[in-house]
């Protein structure tokens, strides 16, 4: 990734924490999708370290489907 649009955040703003509206790549879907596994999975964890586990598995299992 590495959109001069957004600056990789998925948001023309180029704020992490703006609105997912660049349409010249990827980053706003991919970040959509991932706040919906999220707060799927948030509602699932029992703590912090059940929550920090989460994300790093889900990273990996991410990379080796790339």
């Amino acid at each position: 990734m590495n959109c001069d649009r957004c600056d990789d955040t998925g948001s023309l703003s180029k704020d992490p924490e703006g609105y997912l509206d660049c349409p010249h790549c990827e980053v706003a879907d991919e970040r959509a999708e991932l706040e919906r596994w999220a707060s799927k999975e948030l509602k699932k964890s029992a703590g912090a370290r059940t929550w920090v586990w989460t994300i790093y598995q889900h990273g990996k299992t991410a990379a080796l489907n790339t």
